[in-house]
């Protein structure tokens, strides 16, 4: 395993949960590959979607959140290295509403590869389970 893709991976990590944490829109848009493959799962039924679909989500979100007392709760469960330039994180994404924690998490499985030319980690796949308890 290449330390110096690991260590730059994890430096992303940090940078891409901490925009996530701030509401940066801008910053997802930048990160998520226009060949995105997405599905989320949410009460048993699942729907697939792209690029634009992510980017108006993200926006969606970020909005509706902005003017919230809320924080978002972002625990990576675990870095699985796929190939030599493309890891996979799990993360345990939720939120504290008014200084308390809602009721249930969403639970992502990211894929990011590094762009050989650009050398920037891109969101490539992504799938999501909603609605797990919190309790």
């Amino acid at each position: 395993m290449d330390t110096q893709v690991e260590n730059n991976f994890y430096s992303f990590l940090h940078e891409y949960l901490h925009n996530w944490k701030h509401l940066n829109s801008d910053y997802m848009r930048s990160v998520i590959s226009e060949d995105l493959i997405a599905r989320e799962i949410q009460q048993g039924k699942a729907e697939d979607y792209g690029y634009e679909d992510s980017v108006e989500g993200w926006s969606h979100s970020f909005e509706y959140f902005k003017d919230q007392e809320m924080e978002w709760v972002l625990i990576p469960q675990s870095i699985i290295p796929l190939k030599p330039n493309e890891r996979m994180a799990i993360i345990r994404a939720t939120l504290t509403m008014n200084g308390k924690l809602v009721e249930t998490s969403n639970l992502f499985f990211q894929t990011f590869a590094l762009d050989p030319e650009s050398h920037e980690w891109k969101l490539e796949r992504t799938y999501v389970e909603t609605g797990i308890s919190n309790t």
